[in-house]
């Protein structure tokens, strides 16, 4: 019976994995709704180091990692897990984290995040990324390969964790056996930063919005001045019916920009796309999912 009721209560602890992807992507919005934040007003840091050595990042990450390890460390958990009643223990012993992992918990959860959108950013703009990046970026496909193996060992109750990250650490999610015990204006700030959360929630809803309605068309074309009206010095160098706006040749692989509507060569409008990311005419931020090919029937 005893035995019963300890499997029984161990099993009561354990969380879903729909508590612990919640906790997650509570935690994935804090970055860039404070970078949506601190974009708007401007700040970042900004300073010379040393000779022509400039600093130039944003703060987001920052404070990113200060807010988590203020939660790791007053109620063991992440910014989510605490929101969702989640709590981080030793696998071995049971026991809190101590500093060490705190610190670690905090580092992994902010920068590994960040490093991976740095490097996603870079690849859709089309910049040139060196080998050592793209071995990164291989390596976070690896992560989340094994996150996803992890997790399903989670379900059928075959791991007791459900990240790799939480394997290495020697750490395991569980509910909390008792309330944290903290004084009354830790108690304030940390319910504050909680409601924050539906703040963060919000920023970051708007701007998906915001960014669908850009998208859906409300980008106004400029309307082109008539040739008649133009110098014949400009009449000249404009291209002529059929020919690239890029290379002003007879269009070869025709393709369409559906930023503007104007129709270039494949291998032009690429090649200016990768150096630029906007669309030789109107100058409106393209990228290659903005790019049509022509076919003729």
């Amino acid at each position: 019976m005893a035995e019963a009721a300890n499997v029984r209560q161990n099993l009561q602890n354990v969380p879903s994995i729909f508590e612990i992807s919640a906790a997650e992507t509570l935690d994935n919005l804090i970055y860039p709704a404070l970078s949506k934040i601190f974009d708007y007003f401007g700040l970042r840091l900004d300073f010379k180091l040393w000779g022509s050595l400039r600093i130039q990042e944003e703060l987001s990450p920052l404070l990113t990692w200060l807010l988590q390890y203020l939660y790791l460390r007053k109620r063991a958990s992440s910014f989510g897990e605490s929101f969702y009643g989640l709590q981080r223990t030793v696998t071995s012993t049971g026991d809190l984290l101590n500093r060490r992992h705190q610190i670690a918990s905090a580092t992994l959860l902010t920068f590994m995040p960040y490093v991976e959108r740095k490097l996603r950013s870079r690849i859709t703009r089309h910049e040139e990324t060196s080998p050592w990046e793209q071995r990164l970026l291989s390596a976070f496909h690896a992560f989340h390969a094994a996150k996803a193996a992890h997790t399903f060992l989670y379900l059928v109750k075959y791991a007791s964790n459900h990240s790799p990250i939480f394997r290495l650490l020697g750490l395991t999610l569980r509910y909390p056996s008792e309330p944290p015990k903290e004084d009354q204006w830790t108690y304030v700030v940390l319910k504050m930063l909680e409601v924050l959360a539906f703040f963060l929630q919000f920023v970051q809803w708007w701007y998906s919005n915001d960014q669908r309605r850009k998208v859906g068309g409300t980008l106004i074309n400029p309307e082109a001045m008539p040739r008649k009206q133009l110098p014949k010095e400009v009449q000249q160098s404009l291209p002529q019916s059929g020919e690239c706006p890029v290379c002003l040749l007879s269009i070869q692989t025709p393709t369409a920009c559906s930023v503007s509507g104007y129709v270039f060569c494949w291998k032009c409008i690429v090649s200016h796309m990768k150096e630029h990311g906007t669309c030789p005419v109107t100058q409106y931020p393209i990228s290659l999912d903005d790019l049509v090919r022509i076919y003729e029937t």
